[in-house]
Formats: C-alpha cells, sequence, structure tokens
C-alpha cells in the first residue's frame, strides 16, 4: 500500500471514530433525558455546558442607544 492510500485509510478511520463518538453522546442524552450539569457525564448537552463556562463569559452592555 503506498503512503498516500495509508494516509487516506487512517483519515477514514479517525473520521469513523469521531462519528461513533458524537452519535454515542447523543444517544446517551437521550437516554438520561434533561438534566443538571454533572461532573463526568459525557453527553452532548453537558458537554456543550461545560464548554460554554470556559468560554469567556460577555460584559453586559451598559450603554443604551
Amino acid at each position: 500500500m503506498k503512503p498516500e492510500e495509508k494516509k487516506i485509510v487512517r483519515q477514514e478511520k479517525d473520521r469513523q471514530i469521531i462519528f461513533e463518538m458524537i452519535n454515542a453522546s447523543i444517544s446517551l442524552a437521550a437516554m438520561k433525558g434533561k438534566h443538571a450539569l454533572e461532573r463526568g457525564c459525557n453527553c452532548i448537552a453537558c458537554v456543550n455546558k461545560r464548554k460554554r463556562y470556559l468560554q469567556n463569559p460577555q460584559k453586559q452592555w451598559k450603554y443604551r442607544l
């Protein structure tokens, strides 16, 4: 197998693993239903909440137009 073909096969495997992880997190969120942010929970809802908490909070607008 040529190096280019190996690279393509590797990229396809990586892509498949990512899709499996996303599908697993979505199915976990559907199974758990609506719940509070839990430590160690890898459902898509908790992952998105954690991501929002880690981003810098936007400063509140003080001025009126």
